[in-house]
């Protein structure tokens, strides 16, 4: 019959679903343009400071870089002022940088052969605490504060710090020579039992390094 109503397959109610859905969202996109846009715009920003940063960090680093190679030609070429103002405007200007880690050991080294032995402890102090630490640097920085101390006169401080080094690194050749510092350190006052238990120490743990010859010929002049 012409009037009669056909029932809808579950196939064609899905169809109508599908489109009232769509004609929705069609619906809802258009009254909340604004919105969406905004938000479009607020993560396009976000990506653009994202690699903003990454860019900026990579040409940090290689401007530090370049003032690092600019220090360490001055320093070879014996103008340690210029190496000197170098560093501490690497430190200023590109803090937390690898290069300026490097350049910050290597201030304290300059200061330290200078015989500025305050300045000297101040650069290996500010590296020890506020920068990532790298074995090496770590090293060179514990022992320059070490060599501060004795060098003004503090041997026995400089002795303990010495077998602080040598703990912390126990099994490296650097531990030895640490070890080697300190029994010299407690020759200074005198101190000849400690000398020479440090001594043997570096013979029996080090043996396959050179160390262990120079202990063992300090040991047999005691």
């Amino acid at each position: 019959m012409a009037n009669e109503t056909r029932k809808l397959s579950k196939e064609e109610l899905q169809e109508d679903e599908f489109v009232e859905g769509a004609v929705r969202l069609v619906e809802y996109v258009q009254e909340n343009a604004q919105n969406f846009i905004a938000g479009l715009v607020g993560i396009v920003f976000i990506i653009m400071g994202i690699n903003y940063f990454i860019q900026t960090q990579e040409q940090s680093q290689s401007e530090a870089a370049a003032l690092l190679g600019d220090m360490l030609i001055a320093e070879q070429a014996g103008q340690k002022e210029e190496a000197i103002r170098t560093g501490e405007q690497l430190q200023t200007s590109y803090a937390g940088t690898i290069a300026s880690a490097q350049a910050t050991v290597l201030l304290g080294n300059l200061q330290f052969n200078s015989g500025k032995y305050v300045e000297a402890e101040r650069h290996f102090q500010n590296y020890l605490a506020n920068y990532e630490p790298v074995d090496v640097l770590t090293l060179a920085a514990s022992n320059g504060l070490a060599a501060c101390l004795e060098a003004q006169g503090q041997v026995e401080q400089a002795a303990q710090r010495y077998e602080e080094i040598a703990a912390r690194h126990k099994g490296l050749a650097a531990a030895g020579q640490a070890m080697l510092r300190a029994a010299w350190c407690y020759a200074q006052i005198g101190d000849r039992n400690k000398q020479r238990a440090l001594l043997q120490s570096v013979i029996d743990e080090y043996a396959r390094f050179p160390i262990a010859v120079r202990a063992r010929a300090q040991i047999e002049m005691l």
